[in-house]
């Protein structure tokens, strides 16, 4: 139990180190070169910088941002001019109670004044009664423009009603002076409905001149400025004055300028003063970026794993992006308003897509579509334009195969930025960003340009191919297929007959045909090192594994898988194709010369390990389909008897055979597939075996002993028939 707990943590452990040495590495790399590149384009530059000093250099406003000191100022002025003027305006002033109080003491004097005196002494008239009044109150009298007359009107009043009318005129004035707004213009008004007022309130009318002689002295304008009410209005003023912006690309400040307190306070604002900002920006950053590494990383990681275990094929993509990013950087800074439209960002998809997988490019191009959102400040038009850029660039990139081709790539990418610009000019209501759809052609042809012309530093870069180069491989012309038809015809015409059998096996199955097809031409390069020792190049030429040992005619036939990868390498042939050629035998059996060794010598040492390729098996589809075609296809031309349901027969037991052997356990092949594939393989050789009819020998006329065969003397059948050695020999 402790031993398997032991393996097991020390699988784990071996995992994690090659992880760390590899693929983590490649992530951190990417997390911070784009880190780097989206920081100097998002972040500002610090600058240490106090009032009165100079400044090093010119500063601009990264963004556009509110001049907090520049509108608070006005704002102070806004509200100063206010206050000034609120004194002339009406509406800030509110009746004050206690002006209403100091009238009802006022009336309330009088009246006490009167009843004092007359209490006093009975004897007296109210003539005297009013004097002597008129004398208590003194300057009091004068200030409610009281007359002696006016005085004996209130002595005249019975003393069992002088306190109903004394509490009359208190409540009146005090009501009047508590309920009605009474200015200095106003204030004449007021006094003339007193009587009424008196009347109204139960007053007998010999009393009223008297009482209102009171009431109306005591009258004054009880409005007061309200200062709270003031206050108030003045801060809706200072909120109503509109700030001052600085706009995006403004100066600041100029090189050798003494800073001022409001400058400060914008590059403050900025985030430009001290470290504080900068770090903050720089965490935001990187943690944004490692959201997308880390968001593409899981995508790969589950749905494309074969991919995901090649670093090679991790740092492409990577590279790719990280292009992507500096041009948006670059775009940025030079043109930013035609930035959102110019941006390759087809570019990265494009390139994985023809490189790699569909799969891969879509997950990369969500990735780099975010990165440019943040590049561009929170654009939605760029992000929308990048992302539909980069879909159409990874659908249209597998099929670059030729000028056509190229063609469609642009119309793909041009026509989904041209088509977010409309549609989002529409949706938005952006006339600026709907006129300017015709930028997206421009970067159509823009990205297919770069991916085009970077293709070739990718591949030899990266060791992957693209289907541009596979067309170049498969040309005629090329060097090792010129070598191949003049030193191993035979071996040459094989190939040929392999591709087109492969070709539509891995059609079939949906597998790379190009790819299958290339792989197929140079599968059996390694026999141009010794050509005669293979039966389809021995023309009329004496067999020389006759002369050798089965040992050794297996080693010379087994080493052309070898011989291959080497001449393959030699002629910087890539990989993908150098793994079809190393893989086309697996670790099959050369079952004819296992077969006389184990006759001829009847020595029960012969070990059939010594007579297998050394592999390895096929490791992906196209290898194994590459297999099954070059075997199918030595197994039917090893055949006297090419009739259908043999050659039907023969197909079937080969695929077989492979599958019973175990050559196809180690790649993707179903059972489904290998049906397909059969019947792939069936379809292209009914056509090459198909029979035909002999033309019969006609007498030329004026000649008894020429002979005329109509057609070429080529399409004669059977006229050099070879005898078929074992298909294992052949091949």
């Amino acid at each position: 139990m402790e031993s398997r707990l032991g393996e097991r943590a020390q699988r784990v452990g071996s995992r994690i180190k090659a992880f760390v040495g590899g693929k983590a590495m490649i992530a951190l790399a990417t997390v911070a070169v784009s880190a780097l590149i989206i920081a100097y384009a998002v972040l500002p530059q610090s600058v240490a910088l106090e009032v009165g000093q100079f400044a090093k250099r010119d500063i601009e406003s990264p963004r556009t941002i509110v001049n907090r000191v520049a509108t608070d100022k006005l704002r102070e002025e806004a509200r100063k001019a206010y206050m000034k003027s609120a004194p002339n305006s009406l509406d800030n002033y509110e009746i004050s109670q206690s002006y209403s109080y100091m009238a009802e003491e006022s009336v309330d004097a009088v009246f006490a004044a009167v009843v004092a005196e007359r209490d006093g002494d009975s004897s007296l008239t109210p003539q005297a009664v009013a004097r002597a009044a008129a004398k208590k109150l003194g300057g009091a009298a004068d200030t409610l423009s009281l007359s002696a007359a006016d005085l004996e009107g209130l002595a005249q009043i019975p003393s069992d009603e002088f306190d109903s009318v004394r509490q009359v005129a208190t409540s009146l004035v005090g009501r009047t002076m508590r309920e009605i707004r009474i200015t200095d213009a106003g204030l004449q008004k007021v006094a003339a409905g007193i009587p009424d007022d008196l009347v109204r309130a139960g007053l007998s009318p010999q009393w009223v001149k008297a009482v209102s002689r009171v009431i109306v002295g005591a009258l004054r304008p009880n409005l007061s400025l309200d200062l709270a009410k003031v206050e108030k209005a003045a801060e809706e003023q200072a909120r109503l004055v509109p700030p001052v912006y600085i706009q995006k690309g403004q100066s600041i400040i100029r090189r050798g300028d003494a800073a001022t307190d409001e400058q400060i306070a914008v590059l403050s604002d900025l985030g430009l003063l001290g470290s504080r900002g900068s770090i903050m920006g720089w965490i935001g950053v990187v943690a944004l970026t490692a959201m997308a590494v880390a968001y593409t990383a899981a995508y790969v990681r589950r749905f494309t794993p074969r991919l995901s275990s090649a670093e090679g094929s991790l740092a492409l993509c990577a590279v790719a992006g990280i292009v992507v990013l500096v041009s948006a950087s670059v775009l940025v800074s030079l043109v930013p308003d035609f930035a959102p439209y110019l941006i390759p960002a087809a570019f990265a998809s494009m390139v994985i897509s023809s490189l790699l997988s569909l799969e891969m490019a879509m997950a990369v191009n969500l990735s780099v579509a975010a990165l440019i959102g943040i590049i561009l400040r929170g654009d939605a038009f760029a992000m929308l334009a990048a992302l539909a850029a980069g879909a159409a660039g990874a659908y249209a990139m597998p099929g670059l195969r030729d000028r056509a081709s190229m063609t469609r790539a642009v119309v793909y990418v041009g026509g989904a930025v041209a088509a977010v610009s409309v549609f989002y000019g529409f949706a938005f209501g952006e006339p600026q960003v709907l006129s300017r759809w015709y930028w997206g052609l421009v970067n159509g042809m823009m990205s297919t340009v770069m991916t085009v012309g970077s293709l070739p530093f990718f591949e030899s870069i990266f060791g992957v191919t693209s289907p541009m180069r596979l067309l170049e491989l498969s040309n005629p012309g090329h060097p090792l297929l010129r070598r191949l038809l003049l030193e191993a015809p035979g071996t040459y015409h094989h190939s040929i007959l392999v591709g087109n059998l492969a070709e539509t096996a891995a059609q079939a199955v949906d597998a790379d045909a190009l790819l299958v097809r290339v792989g197929a031409l140079y599968h059996d390069v390694g026999k141009l090192k010794r050509p005669y020792f293979f039966v389809e190049n021995q023309f009329a030429q004496a067999n020389p594994h006759d002369k050798i040992s089965p040992a050794l005619s297996t080693l010379v036939i087994t080493s052309h898988a070898k011989d291959g990868v080497e001449l393959a390498k030699q002629y910087k042939l890539p990989k993908s194709v150098v793994d079809l050629i190393q893989q086309h035998h697996g670790t099959g059996l050369v079952s004819f010369f296992y077969q006389r060794a184990s006759e001829n010598g009847r020595d029960p040492s012969v070990d059939e390990k010594d007579f297998r390729y050394p592999g390895p098996r096929p490791q992906t589809r196209e290898a194994a389909i590459v297999m099954l075609a070059d075997s199918v296809e030595a197994a039917v031309r090893a055949q006297s008897d090419v009739s259908p349901w043999q050659v039907q027969s023969t197909v079937k037991k080969v695929v077989r055979g492979k599958l019973a052997d175990g050559q196809l356990d180690e790649c993707d092949l179903t059972l489904k597939d290998l049906y397909a594939i059969e019947n792939a393989f069936l379809d292209v050789l009914s056509g090459v075996y198909h029979e035909r009819v002999e033309y019969p020998d006609l007498k030329a006329s004026g000649s008894k002993d020429q002979s005329v065969i109509p057609g070429d003397q080529d399409d004669r059948e059977g006229e050099a028939t070879d005898v078929r050695r074992d298909s294992e020999q052949a091949d």
